[in-house]
């Protein structure tokens, strides 16, 4: 059991640095070809297919790690007031939904993969390479799926979430450092602009008239 959260712990930090670098070759595609197109009105054929090609490894990459990390969106406003046992029942059962949808996906690209010849007009791709993330990331998506299921009947083991949990504690405590500082800084300027107006207030003619009297 330790030994696949650690291998789902890692996977997750390849795919962010993988995912990275998809990002900015995304970027410096587009970049080039607005920069071909408009300065030396030359535009790159490439540039498109490549964005799009990235775009959808990308996309499947970013599924991965938010499956891993748990950050998908969940409307839990009615399960959240249920008790504990329909909850984790409601749990369970999303989570074996989860893995026949991808298991769905999964023969599903691969009979898209048997049967996709065609090739790309610029860079020359084969269109099977565009189902490749697809069924990849589906099936490390099941297998995901299948180590968080043995996490929650073999509780313990599940090193990501603990992970997750302590950058999450990392994070308030630096926010809550953060907010001491500035509300810090807002009491020193109240402080120092009352001495100033102290101040301004004793140097005034009006209080050195007083003061004569």
């Amino acid at each position: 059991m330790k030994t696949l959260n650690y291998i789902i712990l890692y996977s997750n930090k390849i795919l962010r640095v993988i995912g990275s670098i998809i990002l900015a070759t995304i970027l410096l595609s587009i970049s080039a070809g607005i920069v071909s197109r408009y300065v030396f009105g030359a535009p790159f054929s490439w540039t498109e297919e490549l964005a799009t090609f990235l775009m959808v490894n990308l996309g499947y990459i970013g599924g991965a790690i938010v499956t891993i990390e748990k950050k998908h969106i969940v409307a839990d406003f009615l399960i959240s007031k249920a008790p504990p046992k329909l909850q984790t029942a409601v749990s369970f059962l999303g989570k074996l939904l989860a893995i026949a949808v991808f298991t769905l996906i999964c023969s599903s690209s691969q009979q898209l993969l048997a049967r996709s010849a065609y090739k790309t007009a610029a860079l020359g791709l084969s269109r099977n390479l565009f189902y490749v993330p697809l069924f990849s990331m589906s099936a490390f998506m099941i297998f995901v799926v299948l180590v968080d299921l043995l996490n929650a009947i073999f509780p313990g083991y599940d090193i990501q979430a603990a992970t997750v949990r302590e950058e999450d504690q990392l994070l308030m405590e630096e926010e809550l450092k953060e907010a001491r500082e500035e509300e810090k800084q807002i009491v020193d300027f109240i402080q120092q602009s009352a001495e100033a107006e102290k101040t301004n207030d004793s140097e005034s003619p009006a209080f050195k008239k007083g003061d004569e009297k």
